[in-house]
C-alpha cells in the first residue's frame, strides 16, 4: 500500500496512532512530519493518546479541508475530534519520514539504516524517540476502532483492495455499492467495490458495469459493525441496514473482510467440515442423471363463474401426472457455494425457518395415511394417494437440501429430523403434534366418520397448507429471488409450492362438496377455523421476535405476512360458502390493508 498509495498508507498509520501508542508508558510529545500526508501533534500521557493535525497534504480531507489548507480551531481534523494545538508548541523531538519508510519500520526494518539512508530524520531528544518501540503492531481495524478512534469510512474502503487476498476472489465477479447515510457520528458517502476474478478495486463513482448488491446503513451503524459491537446479520434483522440485490456477494465479501483480520478461522473450519459432507452425500438418488400452470386454488386463480371454479378430483389427478417432478434431479451446485459462504449466525436463521417445512413435510406424509383410508369416494382416495406421494417427495427434497447443502451432521433422515425438531416453537408442536396427529388418529379409529374427515381437511388443507405453508413459501421464495440466493432450492421449492396449491384445491373442493350436501358443516368449519387459526398463526413468529404483532421476517413485516395469509383464507372460505371471522379475531397482529370482500 505504501508503495502504490503512500497517502492512504500514511493516513491509516495516523488513524491507528491512538490505539498503537496507547502502550507507551509515561509522558511523551512529538511532532510527526509525514511526507505526502501531513504534520501532526502527538501527545501521549500514561496511555492516553491525542493526535491533532496541523497541516494536510495531498488528497482532500473527508471533513472538507482542502489540500494544503491550514486547519482552524473550528475545523478539528482528527477522527476523535481533538482540538488543534499551536504549531510552535515544545516537543521532545520532531520525527520526519515518508509512508514507505514508516511501513518498513512497522514491519521490523532497522531505524538506524533508515536514518543513514535519509528516509528517517529525528531532531531533538533522540533517546526519547526510542520509546516509540513500545507501540503495538499488527492492529486490526477493529482494534483501532475499539481504542476510541472514529474510523474514517473513506480510509477503510480505500484500503480494502490491499487487505483482501486476490486469490480469494478468483472466479468471482461482482460489484457492491456501500451507501453510508450521514448522522451525528459523521458524514456519509458512497463507495463501489468491484471484484473482477482476482482483482479488487474501489471507486466513488458508479462503475460502467451493473451493481449487483447495494448496502445502505447509517454511519453510526457502520461504526458499530467495524467495532464488532454489532454483527451484520443482527443489523439486517433489526432493520438497521438494508440489502438490495444479490445476497451472496455481500455474504462472501463479508467473510473475506473477517478473514483479512484473522476472525474467519472458525467459519473456515466449519466450511471444511460441511464441504466434506456435501461432497460425499448423495441422498435419494440425486447423482442419477436422467404442464399446466394452474392448480385450481381459488385463492390465487380467478373463478370462471361462481360454483364452477373448482377442478374435479380427476382433473386434479391429471395435473399431478402432468406436473410430476424429480427431487433427485434438482441441481444444488451453486446452493452449496452460497451455503459455505454464509456465516454460522446466518446459517442458524435459515436452518430454523426451513426446518419447520422439512419436519412438517415428513410429518404430514406420515399423518395423511388415515385420510387416504377414510376417503369417502374412490376419486378422493386416488387423489389423496397422489398427495401422500407428493408429501414424501417434498420431504425427500428438503432432506436432500438439509443433508447435501446444509451438511447437517446426522447421517440419516430420522436422526436429522429428531435433531431439528428440538428447535420447533410451542405453537408448531401444538399444531403438528397435537391438532394434526390427534385428528389423524381419531380418523384412523373411525374411518367412516365424515365429521372427523371434514375437521381433518380443515386442519390439514385449509390451515396448515392454505394459511401457513403457502404464506411461508411465498415469503421465502420472494426473498431468495430478490437476493439471488440458492437457485436450486428456489427451483425445488417453487415445485413444492405448485403441488401445495393443488392439494389446497382438493381441500376446498372437498369442503365445498361437504357443505353442499350437509349445510350443518358450515358451523363446524367456521368454529374450527376460529379456534385453530389464531394459535396456528404464531408459527410465523421467529424466535427473535419480541412482539408477535410487530416483527420482520425475510424482509416482510408481520402485517404483510398476516395480510397475505388472511386474504387467501377469505377467498377460499368464500368459495366453500362459509363466513370467515374478521382479521382481528384470527391474526396475532394487524394486517397490512383492509380486506376487500
Amino acid at each position: 500500500m505504501a508503495e502504490q498509495d503512500p497517502e492512504l498508507a500514511g493516513r491509516l498509520f495516523v488513524a491507528a496512532l491512538p490505539a498503537a501508542a496507547a502502550t507507551i508508558s509515561g509522558v511523551l510529545r512529538y511532532r510527526l512530519e509525514l511526507e505526502q500526508v501531513g504534520v501532526y501533534d502527538v501527545a501521549i500521557e500514561h496511555g492516553d493518546v491525542k493526535v491533532a493535525e496541523l497541516e494536510r497534504f495531498g488528497r482532500p480531507s473527508s471533513n472538507g479541508i482542502a489540500d494544503g489548507e491550514q486547519p482552524t480551531a473550528e475545523q478539528p481534523t482528527v477522527a476523535q475530534g481533538v482540538a488543534l494545538v499551536p504549531a510552535n508548541r515544545s516537543y521532545d523531538f520532531v520525527l520526519r519520514t515518508d509512508p514507505l519508510t514508516l511501513a518498513r519500520l512497522s514491519t521490523g526494518a532497522s531505524a538506524l539504516k533508515a536514518m543513514i539512508g535519509g528516509g528517517l530524520r529525528i531532531r531533538g531528544k533522540r533517546r526519547r524517540a526510542l520509546r516509540l518501540r513500545q507501540m503495538s503492531s499488527n492492529l486490526s481495524m477493529r482494534d483501532i476502532a475499539r481504542a476510541g478512534v472514529q474510523p474514517d469510512p473513506d480510509l477503510v474502503y480505500r484500503s480494502l483492495p490491499y487487505v483482501i487476498d486476490p486469490q480469494w476472489t478468483v472466479g468471482h465477479k461482482f460489484c457492491i455499492a456501500y451507501n453510508l447515510e450521514g448522522d451525528e457520528s459523521g458524514p456519509g458517502g458512497s463507495w463501489y467495490l468491484v471484484v473482477d476474478d482476482g482483482n479488487v478495486s474501489i471507486r466513488t463513482e458508479p462503475p460502467p458495469s451493473a451493481v449487483d448488491s447495494t448496502i445502505t446503513l447509517a454511519r453510526v451503524t457502520w461504526g458499530a459493525i467495524v467495532r464488532g459491537e454489532l454483527i451484520p446479520g443482527d443489523a439486517m434483522r433489526q432493520q438497521l441496514s438494508r440489502v438490495e440485490g444479490r445476497m451472496y456477494p455481500v455474504t462472501l465479501f463479508g467473510r473475506w473482510v473477517e478473514r483479512s483480520e484473522g476472525r474467519d478461522d472458525a467459519e473456515l473450519a466449519r466450511e471444511v467440515r460441511q464441504r466434506e459432507v456435501q461432497d460425499r452425500r448423495a441422498t435419494w438418488g440425486s447423482r442419477l442423471k436422467g404442464g399446466s400452470s394452474g392448480q385450481g386454488d381459488p385463492a390465487v386463480e380467478e373463478p370462471k363463474a361462481k360454483g364452477v371454479a373448482l377442478l374435479s378430483y380427476e382433473e386434479l389427478y391429471a395435473l399431478w401426472e402432468r406436473q410430476n417432478w424429480k427431487a433427485h434431479e434438482i441441481d444444488f451446485t451453486v446452493d452449496k457455494q452460497h451455503w459455505l459462504a454464509t456465516t454460522t449466525d446466518g446459517q442458524q436463521d435459515t436452518i430454523w425457518s426451513l426446518a419447520s417445512f422439512y419436519i412438517g413435510e415428513e410429518r404430514v406424509a406420515a399423518d395423511l395415511a388415515p385420510f387416504v383410508l377414510a376417503a369417502p369416494s374412490g376419486e378422493a382416495e386416488i387423489f389423496l394417494a397422489t398427495q401422500l406421494v407428493d408429501e414424501a417427495r417434498h420431504a425427500a427434497f428438503f432432506d436432500r437440501f438439509m443433508a447435501e447443502v446444509m451438511a447437517l451432521e446426522p447421517e440419516d433422515i430420522r436422526s436429522r429430523l429428531t435433531t431439528l425438531e428440538q428447535g420447533m416453537t410451542p405453537a408448531w408442536k401444538q399444531l403438528f403434534d397435537g391438532d394434526l396427529r390427534g385428528i389423524a388418529r381419531r380418523i384412523q379409529a373411525e374411518p367412516g366418520n365424515l365429521d372427523l374427515m371434514v375437521e381433518g381437511i380443515v386442519i390439514y388443507h385449509l390451515v396448515i397448507e392454505g394459511v401457513l405453508a403457502m404464506t411461508g413459501q411465498h415469503q421465502i421464495l420472494k426473498y431468495l429471488e430478490n437476493h439471488d440466493l440458492y437457485p436450486g432450492f428456489c427451483q425445488g421449492f417453487s415445485l413444492v409450492e405448485k403441488d401445495e396449491h393443488r392439494h389446497i384445491a382438493f381441500g376446498v373442493k372437498f369442503l365445498a362438496d361437504a357443505v353442499s350436501k350437509e349445510p350443518r358443516y358450515k358451523d363446524l368449519i367456521e368454529r374450527k377455523v376460529a379456534d385453530l387459526v389464531p394459535r396456528a398463526s404464531h408459527v410465523f413468529v421467529p424466535p427473535h421476535a419480541q412482539d408477535p404483532g410487530d416483527f420482520t421476517s425475510y424482509d416482510y413485516h408481520s402485517s404483510e405476512i398476516y395480510g397475505f395469509a388472511y386474504r387467501a383464507l377469505k377467498r377460499r372460505m368464500n368459495v366453500i360458502g362459509v363466513d370467515v371471522p374478521p382479521a382481528e379475531d384470527l391474526m396475532p397482529g394487524p394486517i397490512d390493508q383492509p380486506v376487500v370482500a
